[in-house]
């Protein structure tokens, strides 16, 4: 399924100033590596995969915050938590 996908944040996540990103992905049965641009404000990154899924098919867009973290303890926190939250989510 082809798409922009736009993160929206919970109303107790406070994204406001952060960096956006935007990861292109195959979709409809295409096979390309995936990549990511950014960093953008987030209507820029919003603008941006809405134009090139207007003018290509087979494309998934994401749009979604960087986090700003910079140790390991910190992106193992965030995965432990997500995994929490789907584990509670089954």
């Amino acid at each position: 399924m082809a798409g922009v996908i736009v993160y929206e944040p919970d109303d107790d996540t406070d994204v406001e100033g952060l960096p956006w990103a935007v990861t292109f992905e195959a979709s409809a049965g295409e096979e390309w590596a995936s990549f990511v641009c950014g960093p953008y404000e987030r209507d820029d990154a919003v603008k941006l995969a809405e134009e090139v899924l207007a003018a290509s098919r087979g494309v998934t867009a994401v749009v979604e915050p960087l986090l700003p973290v910079t140790e390991a303890a910190d992106v193992l926190a965030t995965i432990a938590e997500l995994r929490d939250e789907e584990e509670d989510a089954e």
